[in-house]
């Protein structure tokens, strides 16, 4: 099945946030080890640290709420391209096995909701202030990862393909090279004055 042009852009922006999702997590992880090390920084740097910090949790947070929980009709979320491939291949007459659609732990999607409600999407005056530990986003985002693949897998298309764990890989050598560039021209900018 080759996928039509709306279909074909759908895979891309959805293969895209995914991917988004794993840039995120890995400069998560490149700021969680500086603060470990203890790296010391000029105040400004530590600033910009604390916002671009800020800036990713609520990237990954909301970007896996849409491409996952988001329940408006017109929304892209990896389960609705599922069932549209899914209804597709049938159409064609083609074989489709039955594959469910992949849940999130329930705590983690009721907290991801109302995060996206009261937080992310809006300002609520009277909120609870919530917290989702970044580890249990990288295990939804593994999950929503996974339900991609297996759509990708049943489509005969040469222009789709599956997010492998290299590219995952190669996020992480390409997140951590450039934000380690970045902070050793700092660094090192401070040491010669």
């Amino acid at each position: 099945m080759k996928l039509d042009d709306q279909q074909f852009r759908n895979y891309c922006e959805l293969s895209y946030s995914i991917l988004q999702c794993y840039k995120d997590i890995a400069i998560l992880n490149y700021f969680e080890m500086l603060g470990k090390d203890k790296t010391p920084f000029l105040p400004e740097v530590i600033e910009v640290v604390n916002h671009v910090t800020i800036l990713a949790q609520k990237d990954l947070a909301l970007t896996i709420w849409k491409i996952k929980l988001d329940n408006n009709p017109n929304a892209n979320t990896v389960s609705k391209f599922r069932n549209k491939i899914k209804y597709e291949l049938k159409k064609e007459g083609l074989s489709v096995s039955s594959e469910k659609k992949t849940m999130l732990d329930k705590e983690l999607e009721n907290d991801l909701k109302r995060m996206r409600s009261q937080f992310l999407a809006h300002i609520d005056m009277y909120r609870n202030d919530g917290r989702i530990e970044i580890h249990k986003l990288k295990k939804a985002l593994d999950v929503i990862c996974k339900e991609f693949n297996s759509v990708c897998n049943k489509i005969d298309d040469d222009r789709v393909h599956e997010i492998t764990d290299s590219n995952k890989m190669e996020i992480d050598i390409c997140m951590i090279t450039g934000m380690s560039l970045l902070f050793k021209s700092q660094y090192s900018a401070e040491t010669n004055k």
